[in-house]
């Protein structure tokens, strides 16, 4: 066949093959509105969860995938009926327990459990299952470890103990079918009258041992596939009010911000899993007075950005004062960088808030994405 005749043969066929393509798109029917995300590579044992990579996983729902974001509390001592059918829809991805809920070890596991199985049925990945189990005054469960306080810890001035009071920890609430310590505290006080001493909640008065011990004791937790979750940044040991009461807007000197970070400094790069941001406002490090865990400029400038953060961030409780009605607060701290939104109730309507971020572009869909990834990630390092 002539070069021409045969050039224009293999036009002809090319154009009735992009026509008949065009036309079996056109045909196909519409999917349900689906988002893939892309799967975290596995983090050694104690090791932050890392950042996204290009590693296919299948899609998930929007619903799903902004649910992982979401932890509630529960009244009661047996899962109620609304709890189980949103863990189930994927509609909640985290619990938080208080003492309210806990009668005793039998229950206690039965409770737990009954919510991973309600979450598992329904195709999710487990439930985070959270506690206060710092030592000392705040211990939702007053028999088990640690049996000393941060300051008692402290003041043994051995790490050996710190880690062992730890590790103690992580294996008791494991057994118990907790998966989340919110501890340790590494606020470092600047006066002996801040809320976070006197409460006996604080290692010490001094960065460098604040930084030594807290860090033993979250690896201590981690090492028995517990969450450890430092708290509270980016540091609220200069309140003298306890922030869950009063909407503080903290201004400590250089040094003292300086001495804050101490801790974190020393926890990141030994790959701690989460981080609780406070409440508190810090014109330091955002002039618009935010509070931390709605201030893109803590979470994603200074956490992220400058200590080089890659595990999950969690609010501190969004009921307490923020400048702003909880469900409000949640999609604000959502679009901040807040990876899970900690609540005390059942979040009504937080979904729903969440959902209209999304669709209005408010919520970018790659951060919402990769908040996903670093949650689903950190669940499958402590469940491996």
């Amino acid at each position: 066949m002539p070069l021409r005749a045969l050039i224009t043969a293999v036009a002809m066929v090319g154009g009735l093959f992009a026509s008949l393509t065009r036309e079996h798109l056109a045909a196909a029917p519409a999917k349900p509105h689906r988002v893939t995300v892309h799967k975290a590579a596995t983090a050694p044992t104690g090791a932050a969860s890392p950042t996204p990579t290009s590693a296919p996983t299948p899609s998930v729902s929007a619903t799903k995938l902004l649910g992982q974001r979401i932890m509630v509390g529960m009244n009661g001592t047996s899962a109620p009926a609304w709890l189980l059918s949103a863990a189930n829809g994927g509609q909640v991805g985290s619990v938080i327990l208080f003492a309210q809920n806990i009668v005793n070890r039998s229950q206690l596991r039965s409770l737990t459990g009954s919510l991973q199985r309600a979450a598992r049925d329904g195709g999710n990945p487990p439930l985070l299952i959270a506690v206060d189990q710092e030592g000392g005054q705040v211990k939702r469960l007053p028999a088990g470890p640690p049996d000393l306080s941060p300051p008692q810890i402290a003041g043994t001035g051995s790490v050996a103990v710190a880690s062992r009071e730890g590790r103690a920890t992580g294996n008791y609430l494991r057994g118990l079918g907790i998966n989340m310590d919110l501890a340790p505290v590494v606020d470092v006080p600047t006066f002996s009258g801040a809320f976070i001493w006197k409460q006996g909640r604080a290692f010490s008065l001094h960065s460098s041992a604040v930084a030594k011990y807290a860090t033993a004791f979250a690896l201590g937790i981690q090492s028995a596939k517990i969450v450890a979750t430092a708290k509270h940044f980016p540091g609220v040991g200069s309140a003298g009010v306890d922030t869950d009461n009063k909407l503080d807007v903290l201004r400590p000197t250089q040094a003292q911000l300086s001495g804050a970070l101490a801790p974190y400094r020393s926890l990141i790069p030994r790959g701690l899993d989460a981080v609780m941001v406070s409440t508190a406002a810090f014109p330091a490090y955002d002039p618009s007075r935010t509070v931390s865990a709605l201030s893109r400029p803590i979470i994603q400038g200074l956490l992220r950005g400058q200590l080089h953060f890659k595990g999950v961030t969690i609010t501190d409780a969004l009921g307490t004062p923020t400048g702003h009605d909880e469900i409000t607060a949640g999609a604000l701290a959502a679009r901040a960088g807040s990876d899970i939104l900690l609540y005390t109730d059942s979040a009504p309507g937080e979904l729903s808030a969440l959902q209209s971020a999304l669709r209005s572009g408010t919520l970018k869909l790659s951060d919402a994405k990769a908040s996903y990834a670093r949650i689903v990630a950190l669940k499958k390092r402590i469940a491996s």
